[in-house]
């Protein structure tokens, strides 16, 4: 086989080849039709269940909170989320403000080293990405899309900065992960001795899906001084790199299916860390399912087990966001040894396959085993839609709220940002039956004449001060914090942390 045959940037001319419709003209690959009976227009009203508005803030434009684990920086009552662009004050809640910087990207990990008595801030950079636009709605299947992409690829890799003076932040180091590959869409970093990095290190590894000119491994650094990162592993699944074509495309049914999602896209979390003796991380790969990472040599990083659902469906992100569930054993024997995983859809209007989120056992590491599916969140009543596939962009879950946060989780309680449908609060007091039990969609935004105004939806992330009882919520249209019942009063004064939901992590943050 020629080279040529299994380069992506060498992929469009399939575009030129004659279509075949079928029995339904416009039908193909993903993207699908436009589903009958979608809105011509963008519903400005809200929709809300067991949940209140304690505040919107339009003029925080905040869409993603750190890199969804790691985000608040905190000492004394302060306290800041950190997220693209700076930080947000959630100090006073019902005053919240941002705090601008510059050269920061939309993913990072924001934790306090309690050996080097400094808050660190992990940011990552990858090249630009090629998501399906009017213009280009097979991503970087048109081949000028991915050229351009290529052509400026910008600094991948990771910046760490000394932020124990939010205000000042100090540049301590620019890792580059690899001149050719990527770049790092996510690192996971808890302040001790190692980060691990969804990591792209060069342009051969594979990746089907249209929003990635290259795809991601996991790459494991050494963060014990962070102005001198030093990488120590990194893996792949086998089949992944360009050479391995023939077990890749012997292994997988999604293999040329140019829309499934073939990399790392939730680094290890690991919920012991390596030092201490841990030896287990939790990666979320995509369509290659989630893995149960061994790191009992941190050197030569191997594998427990993997899981993907039988019956999974093309496209998308099936293992976007994997969190492990912390949860006391004598208080909640029924919640031990979980993962929460979580997909994410690319194309707007559920013009691929919908996906759900799964609760999967991983009690037996080389057996993991999904054993809860979440159920599919339908709209208010009042809605002029019957389906959210009907209500203009994307309709998936996204993330989860952050593993690490103020205060004792309540490990039950699951808040996932679901795009076009807002956020949904279920409870999984029984792993095997999620139910939902609170929810809000805020007004849309965006202008229906411009696609990329809307074509994400409107939430992204969600952080729960579980201390405080509050949580935010960031949308392209604002910054809301909320309150709900199920999790008792809101705190809106300033408030000193006490503890965190890691007990491990941000040790010593209080001096």
């Amino acid at each position: 086989m020629a080279q040529n045959d299994d380069r992506t940037p060498e992929l469009p001319s399939s575009l030129d080849a004659p279509s075949v419709e079928g029995v339904m003209p416009g039908g193909g690959t993903v993207p699908f039709r436009l589903p009958a009976g979608a809105l011509t227009y963008l519903d400005r009203n809200q929709y809300i269940s067991n949940l209140e508005i304690v505040g919107f803030f339009p003029s925080v434009k905040v869409t993603i909170f750190g890199d969804e684990h790691s985000c608040l920086w905190a000492k004394g009552s302060r306290r800041l989320i950190a997220f693209k662009g700076g930080w947000v004050d959630v100090t006073k809640p019902t005053k919240a403000h941002v705090i601008a910087e510059s050269d920061l990207a939309t993913f990072q990990s924001c934790v306090y080293n309690a050996r080097l008595k400094k808050w660190i801030r992990v940011v990552a950079h990858q090249m630009p990405l090629t998501p399906g636009t009017p213009q280009y709605p097979r991503g970087k299947y048109h081949d000028d899309y991915a050229r351009a992409a290529i052509a400026d690829p910008g600094f991948r890799g990771i910046k760490t900065y000394d932020v124990t003076n939010p205000e000042k932040p100090e540049l301590l180091s620019a890792f580059e992960t690899g001149p050719s590959g990527h770049g790092v869409h996510l690192p996971f970093y808890d302040g001790g001795q190692y980060a691990y990095l969804a990591c792209g290190w060069d342009d051969q590894l594979r990746m089907e899906s249209t929003e990635r000119v290259y795809s991601n491994g996991l790459m494991i650094v050494d963060m014990s001084d962070p102005a001198k990162v030093k990488e120590v592993s990194r893996w792949w699944v086998p089949g992944q790199r360009r050479d391995e074509a023939e077990f890749y495309r012997a292994t997988y049914p999604f293999a040329g299916d140019q829309c499934s999602w073939t990399g790392n896209r939730t680094p290890c979390i690991v919920p012991k860390r390596v030092e201490d003796g841990g030896t287990i991380g939790y990666g979320g790969w995509g369509h290659f399912g989630l893995y149960v990472h061994d790191l009992s040599d941190i050197r030569n990083p191997k594998v427990y087990g993997k899981v993907t659902h039988p019956l999974e469906a093309i496209g998308g992100i099936p293992y976007h966001h994997v969190v492990p569930v912390t949860a006391d054993p004598l208080r909640h024997p029924r919640l031990q040894n979980l993962v929460i995983a979580i997909p994410e859809s690319l194309e707007a209007d559920c013009r691929e396959p919908f996906h759900t989120s799964y609760v999967v056992d991983v009690k037996d590491p080389a057996k993991p085993r999904i054993i809860g599916l979440f159920p599919r969140p339908m709209p208010h009543p009042d809605a002029p839609y019957k389906d959210f596939a009907m209500a203009r962009g994307r309709f998936s879950s996204r993330v989860m709220q952050h593993w690490i946060a103020p205060g004792q989780a309540r490990p039950e309680i699951v808040a996932l940002s679901y795009l076009n449908a807002g956020l949904r609060l279920f409870d999984i007091s029984d792993p095997t039956e999620p139910k939902e039990v609170a929810y809000f969609v805020p007004p849309r935004d965006g202008d229906i004449s411009d696609y990329m105004s809307w074509r994400r939806g409107t939430t992204e992330a969600v952080f729960i001060e579980w201390d405080r009882n509050l949580i935010w919520l960031s949308t392209h249209a604002g910054l809301y914090c909320l309150s709900a019942p199920i999790l008792g009063p809101p705190v809106l004064e300033p408030m000193a942390v006490t503890g965190w939901s890691v007990p491990h992590v941000n040790a010593g943050w209080d001096g």
